[in-house]
């Protein structure tokens, strides 16, 4: 059930999978499904965590970029991103 619900849906977390074995009567860990996924010779990952702009940075970033909206071509070629 693992295996068939992964492939139909890639994006479906363990959480998820350990909720709709728990509803059809069996109780895992989202460490043994990660295990029978790896055997199964698919790949688990989790997605990155990126933290939040507060306002003050978004704030920050209007600002450069009001700042520097009229420079040449010529000045931004020296900036390394």
């Amino acid at each position: 059930m693992i295996t068939r619900t992964v492939s139909k849906n890639p994006r479906t977390t363990r959480g998820d999978l350990v909720n709709d074995l728990q509803r059809a009567g069996t109780k895992v860990t989202k460490a043994t499904i990660s295990n029978t996924l790896r055997r199964q010779g698919l790949k688990s990952c989790s997605a990155r965590r990126v933290p939040l702009l507060k306002p003050v940075h978004v704030q920050a970033r209007l600002k450069f970029a009001r700042e520097h909206l009229d420079d040449p071509e010529e000045d931004w070629e020296n900036v390394i991103c």
